[in-house]
């Protein structure tokens, strides 16, 4: 069983524990609410379904995830996710369109971050890389998979995605809300906080 069919395995649970919760409780409403306050069923209905998680939810859907793995520039010319040569894409990666990191236990190579080539981060990753060229990759990939306070535990790749991770268990009501931000918002968000990378405060500190 590979992770992903678990990952779905377990979302389709919640979903259903989630509408069961909402049936029972509307089963003892009905015998206990007359006619007039109807709406009340409802509103309980509509507060159940936006705080625990509805199936086909944006934020909670398993197609919307984003994917935690690494891809090889053949990988990633041969999935679709640029339509660009192998040259191109590194010449990409030069001009802070995308980012790769060395594969882990080797000295030299390029692996790619899938995350990045989910829509809509092409159209709103380059502003920001753009103002990480003077950082090592090591910290570029660090800042956008390190969980932000301000943005209530999410990373600043879940933060510009406007998706979660595939290995998040769940999403909050505040995270929720974060990730429901416009694209614009959600990107001017994410430059902010580059200001709190280690380098870039000790700069201006001196």
């Amino acid at each position: 069983m590979t992770p992903r069919t678990s990952f779905a395995s377990g979302a389709a649970g919640d979903a259903q524990l989630v509408e069961k919760l909402v049936h029972d409780i509307d089963e003892q409403l009905e015998h206990t609410i007359d006619a007039g306050e109807r709406a009340l069923m409802a509103i309980v209905r509509q507060c159940l379904t936006a705080t625990l998680g509805h199936p086909g939810s944006p934020a909670g859907g398993v197609e919307d995830r984003l994917a935690v793995s690494y891809l090889k520039p053949s990988e990633v010319i041969a999935q679709g996710l640029v339509a660009m040569s192998q040259a191109t894409l590194y010449r990409a990666v030069e001009d802070a369109r995308f980012y790769c990191v060395t594969p882990r236990g080797k000295a030299i190579g390029r692996a790619f971050p899938a995350w990045q080539f989910a829509p809509p981060v092409p159209e709103l990753l380059a502003p920001v890389l753009r103002q990480m060229t003077d950082l090592p990759s090591s910290e570029i990939h660090a800042f956008w998979v390190t969980p932000v306070d301000a943005f209530d535990d999410l990373t600043p790749a879940e933060l510009l995605a406007g998706r979660a991770f595939e290995s998040r268990a769940a999403l909050t009501a505040a995270q929720r809300g974060h990730l429901a931000q416009s694209a614009s918002e959600r990107q001017g968000r994410v430059i902010a906080q580059l200001g709190a990378l280690p380098s870039r405060s000790t700069d201006l500190i001196s």
